[in-house]
């Protein structure tokens, strides 16, 4: 595992173009920060992207995650929905898998994605267990075109999933989905949020046994106190391997931060109205951070390169 030293705020902006070169090439890089700070998890995921909002985060973005955080009480009604703040293994996934609705900004309307990456920050690393799981969905992907080119035209057609969580619903989405960008994003979970079509069923459960839990594909990371993980949530799966809970003060505790797609689609109300309806409410606990700090311009494609 490479792992960039950043011993002071000045050594990762010196070298922030070289990790986010990494994280294009690889999907994902670490970090050693300067030091464990909630801040300097903020600025280091700021320099990727605008940080979005999660139904768990604070009003500055971060997700305190451990078995017994809870920073927004809205959603505790449906915990068991939640595997973030649970000590059992979380299958490998994309964040946000959920996510397709619209908030209102400043006189029109974004349609929201799931996060492009997302940013995870040890504090303290569980006394047993806890290990975090990659699996680059690039290498999947490529050998699913050489080796099973049905399933994955079918995992690439709209409407063969539905991902549903709490409140929340992305209706008629595919696995692998075309982006504007001309790259593909993945959006996945194996779990009780998925609603498979009929004739994408056996393909769905293919793709789970035949690639994502196969040894050969995934990734062990045990961060310490102070790293931080940057991934790339359209092409990479993560995942958690189960921990002991521990004793008071030795509790595995993650911080994590979403950063929003570059280019969300743009809508306009067809007779000229502002609408906020309680449709479009459940949405707002997903909008994007207004931030000054990230040059949009700058940005890198995200995702699964498709060959032409």
């Amino acid at each position: 595992m490479m792992v960039f030293c950043c011993r002071t705020r000045d050594q990762f902006v010196a070298g922030q173009a070289k990790i986010a070169g990494h994280v294009a090439a690889q999907g994902y890089a670490v970090i050693e920060a300067w030091d464990a700070e909630s801040e300097t998890l903020k600025e280091i995921a700021e320099s990727f992207g605008r940080v979005q909002w999660h139904v768990r985060a604070g009003a500055d973005g971060l997700v305190g995650i451990g078995t017994e955080t809870a920073v927004n009480r809205y959603w505790e009604a449906y915990r068991s929905e939640y595997m973030g703040v649970s000590n059992e293994e979380f299958l490998p996934h994309t964040d946000g898998s959920y996510l397709h609705g619209l908030v209102r900004r400043d006189g029109h309307y974004l349609q929201l994605q799931p996060p492009k990456m997302l940013v995870l920050q040890c504090w303290q690393n569980a006394v047993v267990g806890g290990a975090n799981i990659l699996i680059d969905a690039q290498r999947v992907y490529g050998d699913m075109a050489q080796q099973n080119r049905h399933d994955l035209d079918i995992l690439s057609t709209k409407g063969c999933v539905t991902y549903c969580r709490d409140d929340q619903i992305a209706l008629d989405r595919a696995v692998f989905e075309d982006l504007d960008d001309g790259s593909t994003m993945l959006r996945f979970r194996y779990d009780a949020t998925a609603f498979v079509a009929e004739w994408a069923v056996e393909a769905f459960h293919a793709l789970q046994t035949n690639y994502f839990a196969k040894p050969k594909y995934r990734q062990r990371l045990s961060l310490t106190k102070g790293q931080i993980l940057v991934i790339d949530n359209y092409r990479m799966l993560h995942g958690r391997e189960p921990f002991a809970k521990g004793e008071t003060g030795q509790e595995r505790h993650l911080r994590r931060v979403w950063l929003a797609y570059d280019r969300l689609p743009v809508f306009h109300n067809a007779v000229g109205q502002n609408l906020q309806t309680r449709a479009l409410q459940r949405f707002q606990a997903y909008d994007i951070v207004a931030t000054a700090k990230y040059d949009a311009t700058a940005a890198r494609r995200r995702g699964i390169r498709v060959a032409a």
